[in-house]
């Protein structure tokens, strides 16, 4: 199915002597760089996980993220940088849920740009806060009471986009 390109993707800052660079300026700029990458990851790689982001039952609700990175839908590099993050899952509930690894929206500035969501659908992009973005990264089982009995690893790995090389026939 071929991607949507938005038609503001190619919007960027040309410069000339004497201009004044406001922040209205500068912020097209890294826009134009972020759209770029986001557009050629999208293009040459599924959503998934590159590297880490294993998720581990500790004691009690307690569920323990390692670091790593990975793509969402939209091509948007996601980062959980660190030792990773510790996160309870909230009780109550006996249904599974799924961790998904999401970028934010809005970004926060001064924070890392990732953020750990717990969603009722396994169904990447089916979540409120970041509709068509998010990695799965395990599906939670719980007891009738809501405490964790289980994680089942749901990590999907990044994979090239790009069509296998082409043989010579003779």
């Amino acid at each position: 199915m071929p991607v949507s390109i938005p038609a503001d993707i190619t919007l960027c800052t040309h410069y000339g002597d004497g201009m004044l660079l406001t922040s209205e300026l500068m912020t097209l700029e890294q826009r134009f760089f972020l759209n770029w990458n986001a557009l050629q990851n999208r293009l040459l790689h599924t959503p998934g996980v590159l590297e880490g982001l294993a998720v581990t039952q500790g004691d009690g609700n307690q569920l323990s993220v390692g670091s790593g990175a990975g793509f969402d839908a939209v091509g948007r590099f996601l980062v959980l940088p660190g030792e990773g993050v510790s996160l309870t899952v909230p009780g109550g509930s006996s249904a599974p849920c799924y961790l998904h690894l999401l970028f934010p929206d809005p970004v926060p500035v001064s924070e890392f740009a990732t953020t750990m969501n717990l969603a009722a659908s396994p169904r990447v992009g089916d979540t409120e806060e970041a509709p068509g973005s998010g990695v799965l990264l395990a599906e939670i089982r719980r007891d009738a009471a809501g405490a964790v009995t289980g994680v089942i690893d749901r990590r999907q790995p990044v994979r090239s986009r790009l069509p296998a090389p082409l043989t010579d026939a003779g």
